[in-house]
């Protein structure tokens, strides 16, 4: 089985037990990216991403379709997140392609502008975030030309290498879900909707 297939393979077996046992949190993940939202998202990062992130986001683009906006008083649009976008463990949410972008540039403004050079590389693509403050996901490193292993991330710490590739990490997700727990961290439905962590 190639990469690209085992990522597929892998994302199947999270929206199927979504799709089955938590069909309201299903409900938060995006359609299937488009070319634009390929093309888009290969402009803004200057430079083309693997074959294995594109297949992830050509299934769904995100796991945010029930996010909103709020406008605040000074005209700021700011993002509303709802509960079920968080399909990950801590709360972290899939990153469509826009989001994507937003993020990449912001981990690259915060090295260029903190003067921490090498915090944030140029081939680290962020994937899954959390919601909340977004400073801790998981990147895939797309410098290889063979594998693109994937890193975890957190404010305050240089990236590291988590999983040797998205299909190892989406496995381990995909088993959390079908096992009840995420390194003692458990999975529980509520009203149709994915929780984890302690009530």
């Amino acid at each position: 089985m190639s990469e690209t297939e085992a990522v597929r393979s892998a994302w199947g077996r999270i929206v199927c037990w979504l799709t089955v046992n938590a069909p309201v949190s299903a409900q938060a993940l995006c359609g299937p990216a488009t070319d634009e939202d390929i093309a888009g998202m290969r402009e803004a990062l200057g430079f083309d991403v693997p074959d294995v992130l594109e297949a992830l986001l050509r299934m769904n683009n995100g796991s945010t379709a029930k996010d909103t906006t709020r406008s605040l008083p000074n005209g700021r649009v700011v993002p509303v997140r709802h509960l079920d976008s968080a399909i990950f463990p801590y709360g972290k949410a899939l990153l469509g392609c826009a989001e994507i972008v937003a993020q990449y540039a912001k981990w690259r403004r915060s090295e260029v502008e903190n003067g921490l050079d090498g915090y944030w590389r140029a081939s680290w693509v962020p994937v899954i975030q959390d919601l909340e403050g977004q400073y801790y996901g998981y990147a895939v490193d797309t410098s290889g030309t063979s594998g693109f292993p994937v890193l975890e991330y957190g404010e305050g710490s240089v990236p590291g290498e988590a999983f040797p590739s998205l299909a190892a990490l989406l496995d381990s997700f995909a088993d959390a879900l079908e096992s009840g727990s995420w390194n003692g961290w458990p999975a529980r439905v509520e009203e149709g909707s994915l929780r984890w962590g302690e009530e």
